[in-house]
């Protein structure tokens, strides 16, 4: 019998598991897509929007070989959002990004999310560093980008998506021994 790994990497933190909505173990559409769930992508209120948005977070995987992951409670399964590296044509670099469906803010699961998904990056894939693009605006995102570590580095603007800071989130190591804060 010849065995195969799987094709996208599961992270586990202590209340999170985060798996590819590209992967077969995830079901997109009905974490994602079905009537009543939770709304947290695009600022359409149509579910054409939100189906465009997960096909295009599902089709980044395979054209990077990474991208975001559905945020799951790791004893009730339900999905809380997405967090990862997301790359699209027009970002000056690699960012990472989150977007938790309503009720799942305020919990510390970004934050929890965002740390598992920093120690892949730097730890697994070697990533120097990666970017988030932070509206200045979003007082809930500059909290959470200051709590991981991130320094400010100027500004980019997108034609679509409008004006961004940019926070550059770095490892921090001391002879070869990770240091990062409150990370497992």
């Amino acid at each position: 019998m010849i065995s195969v790994a799987p094709p996208f990497p599961v992270i586990e933190t202590e209340r999170l598991r985060l798996v590819s909505p590209a992967g077969p173990d995830f079901d997109a559409v009905g974490a994602f897509l079905m009537p009543g769930a939770p709304r947290f992508l695009d600022n359409y209120p149509d579910e054409e929007a939100t189906w465009w948005s997960v096909a295009t977070i599902i089709g980044h995987w395979h054209l990077r070989d990474y991208g975001m992951f559905a945020v799951t409670d790791k004893k009730t399964g339900a999905a809380y959002g997405l967090v990862g590296p997301w790359f699209p044509k027009g970002w000056p670099e690699p960012e990472l990004s989150w977007n938790l469906t309503e009720g799942a803010e305020g919990l510390g699961l970004a934050q929890e999310a965002a740390r598992g998904v920093l120690d892949w990056l730097f730890t697994d894939r070697k990533w120097p560093s990666v970017i988030s693009l932070v509206d200045p605006d979003n007082a809930a995102s500059v909290k959470l980008v200051e709590r991981l570590g991130a320094r400010p580095e100027g500004m980019f603007h997108h034609d679509m998506a409008g004006d961004f800071r940019i926070w550059r989130h770095v490892p921090r190591t001391a002879a070869g021994r990770k240091l990062l804060e409150g990370w497992a």
